[in-house]
This record gives C-alpha cells, structure tokens and sequence, in this order.
C-alpha cells in the first residue's frame, strides 16, 4: 500500500523528475487538505478582504502550491499550512477581545463625506478621489445626490460603505 501511494503521488520526486500523472494526484490531495483546514479555521478566517485576510490568503496559496510540483516536501508543508490557519485563528480571537490590537493589525474605518460635505484630508490619507468615492456611493446606495447620504465610510476593509438620510 505505501509503494502504491509513494508511486501514485511522487513522494520521492522532485520538480524535474515528478509527471504529470503525480501532479495531478498531488493537486487533488492538496485540494482536499485545503479543504479540511479551511473548515478546521472557521467560516471567517477566509473570508474576510482585509490586508491580514489577503496575506494569509497568498501565503497559504504559495506554500500549498508548492507541494503540486514537489518543490517542497508533503508532510512538512502541510504542517506549516496548519500552523498558519492556526496562527491565523488565534489573532482572529485576540483581535476579537482587544480593539486596540484590532485597530493595530486591521487598521479602522473614516468617514470621508457627511452629506454634501467631502471631507479631503480623509479621501487623501485613504488614497480615494473625488471620482472614486462618487462612484462608491453610486455603487452603494444607487445614487449621485450626496444631499441624500448621511455618511459615507471607508471601512477598514476598504469597501466604501453608505448611511443613506432616514
């Protein structure tokens, strides 16, 4: 039986020698134990469009990606996979129970008009034109008319987001 899978998955290749059938083999594995830690980290943990969201995302990508073409050994990276989602979690519950970690490592949210009133140094510190905020409020709230917002937020996710006036 361990020949059979040391044959069928490449345990012993490397990028030059692996073949197609290996990599193929190793995708599917890769595949399903990506799936296993995903469900083990939570619904959240890769969800979320944050800048901490977006590295862990990259991170566990790049490090699966090279247990495909063999260019790192199985075992080892998918412990090194668990130890992110796990390391991932475990700040997602300390940024849970302290804000200011949170506001540290997620940043927070600004509000970059109330009403008609565009607030400029926001929109500057944020990196957002007038065009793209305009845009934004289209995009959330189906409207032009800034008289019909009550505020306008850039969250910390950076997804514009609108309180329309009751």
């Amino acid at each position: 039986m361990e020949a059979f899978f040391d044959k069928l998955l490449g345990m012993q290749a490397t990028a030059a020698t692996i073949t197609v059938a290996q990599t193929c083999a190793r995708a599917v594995l890769v595949f399903l134990v990506a799936l296993v830690l995903l469900r083990l980290s939570g619904r959240r943990t890769f969800g979320g469009n944050s800048a901490l969201d977006m590295v862990v995302k990259f991170m566990f990508g790049a490090l699966l990606s090279r247990v495909i073409i063999a260019d790192a050994p199985m075992g080892i990276t998918f412990v090194a996979a668990a130890a992110l989602v796990a390391v991932h979690r475990a700040l997602a519950y300390a940024l849970y129970f302290s804000p200011t970690l949170r506001r540290l490592v997620k940043g927070s949210d600004s509000v970059l008009a109330e009403g008609t009133t565009i607030h400029q140094h926001e929109l500057r510190r944020a990196s957002v034109s007038e065009p793209e905020l305009r845009a934004g409020v289209r995009a959330a709230a189906s409207t032009d008319d800034l008289s019909q917002v009550e505020k306008v937020r850039l969250e910390h996710d950076g997804v514009i987001t609108v309180v329309k006036k009751s």
